[in-house]
């Protein structure tokens, strides 16, 4: 075997080395491609679900927030009409009074 020969066989069993890499490589390549193409999906999916999470936490204490000031504004309009009542009564009891003295 020539000594050319020689370098020519090794320069392709190098070529055939760096191919058979660069293959290697890009089948790694794509493998982590397709993990980070997973985890983005993953992830998209969880914040969505988080946001759909805070609209309806969001909502729910919006309507029990409005409860809350509906049944606070019955109670108050009840005892201002059980406070007008007994002022009506205190000035009917007055006005008997007066008028009882105004008799003596």
């Amino acid at each position: 075997v020539q000594p050319h020969q020689k370098l020519v066989d090794a320069t392709r069993e190098l070529l055939d080395v760096i191919e058979k890499r660069q293959q290697e490589s890009r089948v790694a390549a794509q493998a982590a491609l397709g993990e980070l193409d997973t985890t983005e999906a993953r992830l998209h999916g969880a914040i969505t679900d988080k946001f759909t999470q805070l609209r309806t936490t969001a909502r729910d204490l919006a309507q029990a927030r409005d409860t809350a000031i509906e049944e606070a504004l019955h109670t108050t309009t009840a005892h201002l009409g059980q406070l007008t009542t007994a002022v009506k009564l205190l000035a009917s009891i007055s006005n008997e009074r007066d008028d009882q003295r105004v008799l003596d």
